[in-house]
């Protein structure tokens, strides 16, 4: 019998061949959370026991203290209050982090846009770093790929009204190049922004010569980069789509 509460649940997290990313699921964590369960760092709280007891129905006395049953009996797979969820079908092509009936779904990471960071983004640390499933095959039609894709919070109400302040963005980090007119993820001049870039008399490569970066929101002025300042613009990556609170 494993003897700690962490080693309980990554015993148990293993036998159903889920990763951390997908056990997270589908109560609102992330893979890191039940990565610092599983290491000990982190002690299960009252309502992290509610939600495996719901979600995958493991006993909270058995994951505590090594007493009682690992789990109620509920068939194979997992049967929780309002769906089921299952190892995603590994022989499928861009298969997603778990399946819920016929359907896959991709576990999106909450990130944060940063200036330091070389790819642009840098993780949330604690209960901030939750995850959202999106259905995988709506990302593919989007030509979107789930694991390199971040959501992140867009600050201020530049973009508004189509992008809300404290709006989740989702933003894809595979569309660095700004070859056509879209809402992108950038830094410049050291800060970080969410905007609309309008590419402009494109040399022979392909190249824009000149970016407008231009707000939604008529209370912000556009700004025109060319010549040397295109070379301080670091693009992280192109705004898919929105999530926000109406």
């Amino acid at each position: 019998m494993d003897d700690s509460p962490g080693k309980r649940l990554a015993a148990f997290r293993k036998k159903q061949q889920l990763s951390q990313r997908a056990f997270g699921a589908q109560i609102g964590v992330s893979g890191g959370f039940i990565g610092q369960i599983e290491a000990d760092i982190s002690a299960p709280s009252q309502g992290f026991l509610t939600k495996i007891s719901d979600a995958y129905g493991v006993s909270a006395d058995w994951l505590l203290n090594g007493q009682g049953e690992m789990q109620r009996a509920i068939g194979p797979g997992f049967k929780g209050t309002t769906m089921r969820i299952e190892p995603p079908n590994y022989a499928k092509p861009a298969h997603g982090d778990f399946q819920s009936g016929d359907i896959d779904y991709s576990m999106i990471r909450r990130m944060d846009l940063s200036v330091s960071a070389g790819s642009g983004v840098v993780a949330l640390e604690g209960d901030a770093a939750e995850s959202v499933a999106l259905p995988s095959r709506w990302l593919s039609k989007a030509g979107i790929n789930g694991n390199l894709s971040v959501l992140v919070t867009v600050k201020g109400d530049s973009m508004a009204p189509a992008i809300q302040d404290g709006a989740f963005v989702l933003v894809h980090l595979m569309e660095k190049q700004v070859t056509a007119a879209g809402i992108y993820a950038f830094n410049l001049d050291g800060q970080s922004f969410v905007k609309r870039l309008v590419p402009s008399d494109t040399n022979g490569e392909g190249r824009a010569e000149a970016i407008s970066i231009i707000s939604d929101n008529p209370a912000y002025p556009p700004m025109l980069l060319t010549g040397r300042k295109l070379n301080d613009l670091r693009v992280v990556g192109r705004v898919r789509a929105v999530l926000a609170m109406i």
